[in-house]
């Protein structure tokens, strides 16, 4: 206790407290005593006028490192500046404490607070200004139901003219009884936010109720009863339905030049309830060059715990197409490194990655393959996966396998579109990120081999883990964990952005590094890395047009022409 170990920081204390008793005829002590939680506390009184504030100071554990506290010594509201009914907002909180400070100063805070706020005559009613601005969250604490106001919706709301009473649909967060109003209209003419992911549907209740839209100038009714709710209502003209009967979980959300407020609107019994507005915050936080990765695609090969990791940030950043390319499922093992969670396990590792990015990103569109490249697939179906692939303006291969690997450096040489690749090395050791861009750095294979080089120039082998991200030690395995994985995934999103945005430059002056997370191998010490030049790219050779071939392809289309003619 912060008593025992200085005893005289103790004995001013109570000399400081004595003192201001001595100079102050308004400040009286009565009582010194430890709690129940064995904390200093002091019983005193301050006078102001005819009324009597029996207050109680209270030293924390932590004292003089953060302030004391003062508060009624029986659960009371006195001041407009108080947690609830109980500490009192004062000069000095832990935002601003410094360890000279005095219990004493604080208790003259105290008196200044409520003298302040103690009217001269009956009708005066002071508000001491406030040096606290409090964040929803703090604002939140004491609500238990609130509802979410996006941007989409209030510029929806703010184009429709009152007065008039429209349907609403919303979803109540079933874990936190947070609302989060859907559409506006009835199902001819639905309006439906676009920020709002579908997939919420699954995990939340729906909800059907309306909208009230005010006059411009008309004040939103105050709280009171259902009927008296819905009069006030019907008096701006907003009319519920004839014979409507607000039951179980009816929501009404009122909108007035430019406020929203929700209400749980009861018949029986004849209540209302107000939910706490969350509105969304205005502008962007995105960097406006990110604006144009809405319209690019990624191929994604391999949707485990590196792949998972960075197509998730990839939406956060604003790309807004996926081809999402994995066959393996999502078990319960996986949960240690994966981005995923419970939710997923037993799906496909694809498609559960695909319902995370949407409710992530609920304007990207996701399209899964459920196919092992370079496994035992029909050849139909792995065409068409590779066809897609050829379509997307990157390609991240996260399988490190080396047979996709190969399989995906021949697409990208056909289709000339880039391909970036990593692989996370066992034990935590640390990983590596390349990429190969067309006419700008050496084709895959040749890059792969080139990093090979540059390690065998070391004579060192890249420490490779098996399929649970670990490698053997002479004290037992040694395994990446989640931390590792999201290290060497977040090196390679932050590639594959610089790639998507920046085609033709780059931030980055090689095209592949080594990056170390232990002092092993290669790696003198965490974060020790190493970039590899790759070197220029190899010389495009031009292949002679062979005549036969080229009337044989004439030939064909000319006949596919005219049976489609013919048909």
């Amino acid at each position: 206790m912060w008593y025992m170990r200085d005893l005289g920081r103790l004995t001013s204390e109570q000399a400081a407290l004595a003192d201001l008793e001595a100079r102050q005829a308004w400040f009286t002590v009565v009582s010194i005593y430890f709690d129940d939680q064995v904390r200093l506390c002091f019983d005193t009184e301050i006078e102001i006028g005819p009324k009597r504030f029996p207050i109680r100071l209270t030293y924390p554990q932590t004292f003089p490192y953060t302030p004391p506290s003062v508060l009624p010594q029986s659960p009371e509201r006195w001041s407009e500046h108080q947690w609830g009914r109980g500490e009192l907002c004062l000069e000095w909180g832990p935002d601003n404490w410094t360890p000279d400070i005095t219990g004493a100063e604080m208790v003259e805070s105290a008196h200044r607070l409520l003298h302040g706020e103690t009217p001269d005559d009956a009708d005066a009613h002071p508000v001491v200004p406030s040096r606290h601005v409090e964040s929803l969250g703090q604002q939140l604490r004491g609500s238990a139901v609130g509802f979410v106001l996006t941007r989409a919706l209030a510029t929806k709301l703010d184009a429709i003219p009152g007065a008039q009473l429209l349907p609403m649909g919303f979803l109540m967060r079933s874990t936190t009884h947070v609302v989060i109003p859907l559409s506006v209209g009835d199902e001819d003419t639905v309006w439906r936010d676009p920020t709002v992911p579908e997939t919420l549907k699954a995990s939340s209740l729906s909800l059907k109720g309306h909208v009230a839209i005010l006059p411009d100038g008309m004040p939103i009714p105050a709280l009171g009863t259902a009927s008296g709710f819905k009069k006030a209502l019907a008096d701006a003209g907003c009319i519920y339905p004839e014979g409507y009967v607000s039951n179980v979980l009816d929501m009404c959300l009122v909108w007035s030049d430019g406020t929203a407020r929700l209400f749980w609107v009861k018949d029986e019994p004849d209540t209302v309830t107000e939910f706490k507005c969350l509105p969304e915050g205005g502008g962007g936080r995105l960097e406006l060059s990110r604006a144009t990765l809405g319209s690019l695609t990624v191929g994604l090969v391999g949707c485990g715990s590196a792949g998972g990791k960075i197509a998730t940030s990839l939406a956060r950043t604003g790309v807004g197409n996926f081809l999402l390319i994995d066959d393996d499922v999502m078990l319960p093992e996986n949960l240690v490194r994966h981005d995923l969670d419970w939710d997923a396990v037993g799906d496909h590792k694809a498609e559960g990655l695909k319902r995370r990015i949407e409710m992530i990103a609920p304007a990207a569109k996701c399209t899964v393959r459920r196919q092992q490249l370079a496994g035992q697939e029909s050849s139909g179906s792995i065409d068409g996966v590779l066809a897609l692939l050829q379509t997307c303006d990157l390609i991240i291969d996260a399988t490190a396998n080396p047979r996709v690997f190969n399989l995906l450096g021949s697409v990208v040489a056909a289709a000339r579109k880039p391909l970036l690749w990593l692989e996370i090395y066992g034990g935590g050791f640390g990983g590596m990120i390349a990429r190969s861009r067309p006419g700008l750095d050496p084709a895959p294979q040749i890059a792969r081999a080139r990093i090979e080089a540059m390690c065998a120039e070391k004579n060192v082998l890249a420490p490779r883990a098996t399929a649970g991200y670990e490698i053997d030690a002479l004290d037992g395995p040694l395994i990446s964990d989640d931390a590792d994985v999201a290290v060497i995934a977040a090196h390679a999103t932050r590639f594959a952005i610089d790639t998507l945005l920046m085609p033709g430059k780059s931030a980055f002056p090689v095209s592949a590094y080594l990056i170390g997370l232990k002092a092993e191998w290669l790696f003198l010490q965490p974060f020790h890395t190493f970039p590899v030049d790759l070197g220029r790219p190899e010389s495009e050779t031009t292949q002679p047009i062979d005549g036969n071939g080229l009337a044989t392809v004439q030939r064909l289309l000319k006949e596919r022409h005219d049976r489609n003619a013919a048909a």
